[in-house]
């Protein structure tokens, strides 16, 4: 069978807010390895903006949010990029009741090859707040470690 003859399925937005320290992506499934392509470009350009040393993102998933194992694999690659270049954490809001056990399954595999914290939502708002907190401590973190290096 001819891959390229595939188009991807779902979609994707992303938007980093600055002031927050919080990329945020808007994923509507179910998805093949051709939207992880799809994803990376999109996701990626925001990323390209992105100047702080730590970073969250928060992802709101509406639809069914099922991938082939491929995708899955593709997946955490990316999550591997992102760690590499500063994300500390991910918050995960389900907005589909259905299948949420399976799509659960789908997101750990995700960030299962990672050591990256992630949690699962039911509401944005809680998300955010979960993710500002992970962001405060990591950047009280990062300002003890210059004040280190100063001192040196």
């Amino acid at each position: 069978m001819d891959r390229e003859k595939f188009k991807a399925h779902g979609e994707v937005r992303a938007q980093f807010l600055e002031a927050k320290g919080i990329l945020f992506i808007d994923l509507v499934g179910p998805f093949n390895l051709e939207f992880m392509q799809k994803y990376e470009g999109v996701v990626g350009l925001e990323r390209e903006k992105i100047d702080q040393p730590c970073w969250g993102s928060l992802v709101n998933v509406h639809g069914l949010a099922l991938a082939p194992m491929e995708a899955t694999i593709s997946g955490q690659a990316i999550v591997a990029k992102a760690t590499s270049i500063g994300l500390i954490a991910t918050a995960i809001v389900l907005h589909e009741s259905e299948g949420k056990a399976l799509q659960k399954i789908f997101w750990s595999r995700v960030y299962a090859s990672s050591q990256l914290p992630y949690k699962y939502f039911d509401a944005t708002e809680e998300a955010e707040a979960w993710l500002s907190d992970k962001l405060f401590i990591s950047k009280q973190a990062c300002k003890i470690d210059q004040r280190a290096l100063v001192k040196e």
